[in-house]
């Protein structure tokens, strides 16, 4: 059998060995059709020629890989900075690749860090049992998510909690009508949609309204007349809730922003809460009450796992660090029209 080396992958894609190189190290740009020539070559021989020479050598990879969406919000944003930093006190690099939430581009992101010898990936995306099972199949790459048992987030169950306790708390204040904006997700279960399931519990156990018109849904990448036309739908004149609750601080930045434009008052007419804990919350006006996720618990356990998914060694965290915290700050107040 021939020696599958840089030369061979050449040979057998119709280009110079530098140009092979390039594309593997995407250090200057080749054209679309020819990097596909030689990453479809480079699969089909099943050439890795990062771990091959980290193997010769007698080396791990020392990078860790990330796929991402194009669109990032603050707390992904936020989360990703504490990576890194967990990342290079253990040692390893970051690679990012950023795609669409399609699986094909999630795939063809996998591809290229595979291509670079990486060994374990995080997807800020969350993938559902067939993808993680097509993706164990096809790519020596381990694949992780905020969702998979290795990184130890109790992810589910926190959210699911964590929710529920805040419209607790809005319903002993005396809120009886209180709205909730949530994301639509195509995955059947997922922390989003466990935040939902927080709220529907809390409603029915606190005995609040329970019209459909006070529940809104938008897709993660929502244009913002959708948001708005959500909002209309809740904010009935005559009928408004007393409370709103949003799936994230950014969408309850956006809401807030129409409630006051429309002439309404915060939190004197409506209370507003969230779920993320971003920084700017506390710094708009009036200030974001919000659950505020462990962020740094987050990234410390998730490299954790990383690690363990490359060696099978456990470094476990503090579970007094997953602490999900309600914020209570001058969006949330005392209802001031609700019906009794």
């Amino acid at each position: 059998m021939a020696n599958i080396d840089i030369k061979f992958i050449a040979k057998k894609s119709g280009c110079s060995i530098a140009t092979v190189s390039r594309v593997i190290n995407r250090s200057k740009p080749v054209s679309e059709k020819l990097q596909k020539r030689v990453v479809d070559t480079i699969r089909k021989y099943n050439y890795n020629p990062s771990v091959h020479a980290q193997y010769l050598a007698g080396k791990k990879s020392k990078l860790f890989g990330f796929i991402m969406t194009n669109y990032i919000n603050q707390y992904q944003l936020l989360l990703f900075r504490y990576l890194n930093e967990f990342a290079c006190k253990m040692g390893y690099g970051c690679i990012i690749r950023y795609c669409n939430s399609g699986f094909e581009e999630k795939l063809e992101a996998l591809r290229e860090l595979e291509i670079r010898g990486i060994e374990v990936c995080f997807s800020l995306f969350l993938l559902s049992r067939e993808e993680e099972a097509y993706i164990k199949e096809n790519f020596r790459i381990k694949v992780c998510h905020m969702q998979s048992p290795e990184m130890r987030l109790n992810i589910m169950e926190k959210n699911e909690s964590s929710v529920y306790e805040t419209i607790c708390y809005l319903a002993q204040l005396g809120h009886r009508r209180i709205g909730g904006i949530f994301c639509i997700d195509e995955m059947d279960d997922s922390f989003l949609i466990a935040r939902k399931r927080g709220f529907l519990r809390a409603v029915r156990q606190m005995q609040l309204d329970q019209e459909e018109s006070l529940i809104g849904q938008i897709h993660g990448d929502y244009e913002k007349s959708s948001l708005i036309s959500v909002i209309e739908k809740i904010f009935v004149p005559q009928k408004l809730p007393t409370a709103l609750f949003c799936y994230s601080d950014e969408v309850a930045i956006e809401v807030m922003s129409w409630i006051m434009k429309h002439g309404y008052r915060i939190p004197e007419d409506v209370s507003v809460v969230s779920f993320d804990g971003i920084p700017f919350a506390e710094r708009i006006t009036p200030s974001l009450s919000t659950i505020s996720q462990p962020v740094e618990y987050q990234a410390k356990s998730i490299i954790n796992g990383m690690l363990y998914l490359q060696d099978g060694a456990e470094r476990p965290c503090d579970e007094k660090e997953n602490e999900y915290l309600l914020q209570i700050r001058d969006s949330v107040g005392i209802p001031g029209h609700y019906e009794k």
